[in-house]
């Protein structure tokens, strides 16, 4: 009896391994096919080639999703990023501090969506709230749709290469390790990548991601960048799911085009105006007036001539945001300012009204705070003439701080 009893334990054992075996088996194969779709790039190892997004005539589609944390200086975030690594196309929703957002919802008011690819097209899908609380849906290209952003890759740009720091990190609920590497040029800048080999040196050649994480090719191969970071800054992949998101776009108009066509006619308006303006010039203050349409006429020629190069190139590059900023400097704005209190002094000079005359003071007072602004705004452009976009920074601050009060 005891011989039967042990010989039943012995079988019930051997059948419970037998059970155990297949789930550990599964459990296996399940992580094996899913590190085999999640370290697939074909854009990059040149099985297909990079795709051109039209704005708003077919839908983006993306097959993987990386979930973001990203921390800074007392901040921390997380983001959804999706990746279409056979379009080498991805899309980012909002990062938030809030808890992690990663379903595309056009339907809500808020959405916001931006997508960019390998070929230099950068666009953001949004909703705004219109007339009678109605959604309207808009999709702003910042004019890559015909001139697309050429330094996409810049990340990895020129003769650098990745040493390997010895050093590992787990990812993705431990399904991932991955080695860290720093940058030849900047030691503190350090990346986790997975791959099947972890070389000394790896020479990139292309990216596809963004914030520093996604997929990059090398000489040694094809490597999954689960984590960058640098001094205050790190953004670390907390997971990768197989994905099926897709955005519909063709319910997105494009803004630059109803942007551009309100302008343009606001500029044909100024510019009838203006006209009109001059032609009907009379009067004791008609050179004072003069001179201040004729400033107003060249800073249309201006706005108009900015808007021709706006439309003929993308808004990332440099002389298309220099073009913007000296229409809205506020030197130019501070010189009209100018302009129109010695018109305002005149006038009120030439006035019966004693109101008007009790006006002169103040607008004596007005013209010469404004000419003290004017001084020191372009004592700025001169300081950093060799940085536009601060001394543009530092004007504005300083306009809108020391800017005096309308006279009564």
């Amino acid at each position: 009896m005891k011989q039967i009893t042990l010989i039943l334990f012995v079988l019930l054992c051997a059948f419970g391994e037998t059970l155990a075996q297949p789930g550990a088996r599964r459990d296996s194969t399940a992580i094996f096919a899913w590190r085999s779709r999640v370290t697939r790039a074909p854009v990059l190892t040149g099985e297909t080639r990079p795709r051109v997004i039209v704005p708003h005539e077919q839908p983006l589609c993306f097959n993987m999703e990386f979930d973001l944390k990203i921390t800074t200086p007392g901040k921390m975030a997380e983001q959804c990023m999706f990746v279409n690594a056979s379009t080498g196309v991805i899309g980012l929703l909002p990062a938030r501090e809030d808890g992690l957002i990663n379903i595309l919802f056009p339907e809500l008011a808020d959405f916001s969506f931006d997508v960019m690819n390998m070929t230099g097209n950068v666009y953001r899908y949004h909703n705004n709230k219109g007339k009678n609380n109605t959604i309207e849906r808009w999709v702003t290209t910042g004019s890559t749709d015909r001139n697309p952003y050429t330094q996409m890759a810049g990340m990895f740009s020129g003769a650098v290469d990745l040493q390997r720091k010895g050093v590992t990190a787990s990812y993705c609920n431990g399904r991932m390790t991955a080695m860290a590497y720093r940058f030849s040029t900047d030691p503190n800048m350090t990346w986790y990548v997975y791959g099947n080999r972890f070389p000394e040196k790896l020479h990139p050649r292309k990216f596809l991601g963004n914030m520093g994480v996604g997929y990059l090719q090398t000489d040694e191969g094809l490597y999954v960048i689960t984590e960058f970071r640098t001094e205050g800054y790190s953004c670390r992949v907390t997971n990768i799911e197989v994905a099926n998101a897709c955005l519909n776009t063709t319910q997105f108009t494009p803004r630059e085009e109803e942007f551009n066509r309100q302008v343009n006619a606001n500029i044909v308006q100024q510019k009838q105006k203006l006209d009109r303006a001059a032609d009907n010039n009379s009067g004791p203050c008609a050179g004072d007036r003069a001179i201040l349409i004729d400033f107003k006429k060249e800073q249309q020629r201006k706005r108009e001539l900015a808007m021709q190069r706006v439309q003929t190139s993308n808004a990332y590059q440099r002389d298309n945001q220099l073009a913007m900023a000296s229409v809205m400097d506020p030197l130019t704005v501070v010189q009209e300012d100018i302009l129109n209190a010695k018109l305002e002094i005149c006038k009120a000079l030439n006035s019966t009204s004693a109101r008007s005359r009790e006006r002169v003071g103040c607008l004596n007072g007005q013209l010469g705070a404004l000419m003290r602004i004017e001084t020191e705004l372009r004592s700025l452009d001169a300081r950093h003439s060799n940085d536009p976009g601060r001394a543009f920074g530092e004007k504005s601050k300083y306009y809108l701080q020391h800017k005096p009060r309308g006279c009564p």
